[in-house]
């Protein structure tokens, strides 16, 4: 069985290429049944959008591969605290489980929210779990250039 570190890893690499292409480093991957089908990673710049983020794209592509809007048997292991919009596409989805690896308060050039992942997973109609720190100093090392 894979570890959560595992898939953080996977999204870790989602956010090296969001670097790479001159993006905020943030990076998801959605799993079912412990194999990784969809990944994401902000393309924001690149597509001129700000829908363009990890977390909607990997639970795009994830729709799209399992021809299904609710996505209740997988785990999405995003490398930030998904934003609003995206915790919102999550719980659209129905995704039970989501592991962060840092939080907004671990990266100060981040500006709080009042409406945060717990407040809108609270607010889904079904029971949502979330872990946090998953490889949490690995996801702050991708921000040290920026802020």
């Amino acid at each position: 069985m894979t570890s959560h570190d595992d898939f953080m890893a996977e999204a870790l690499k989602q956010s090296r290429l969001a670097a790479r292409d001159g993006e905020l480093p943030f990076g998801a991957v959605i799993v079912q049944n412990g194999v990784v089908i969809s990944r994401g990673r902000c393309r924001e710049a690149r597509r001129n959008t700000v829908l363009a983020h990890a977390e909607t794209e990997a639970v795009d592509k994830a729709c799209r591969k399992l021809a299904t809007s609710k996505l209740k048997d997988c785990i999405i292991y995003c490398t930030n605290e998904p934003c609003p919009m995206c915790a919102a596409a999550i719980f659209q989805a129905k995704i039970p489980h989501v592991v962060i690896g840092a939080s907004r308060d671990d990266l100060s050039f981040i500006r709080p929210r009042k409406i945060n992942i717990q407040v809108l997973a609270d607010d889904s109609g079904y029971e949502i779990k979330i872990e946090r720190d998953i490889l949490k100093q690995h996801v702050i090392d991708l921000f040290k250039h920026i802020g």
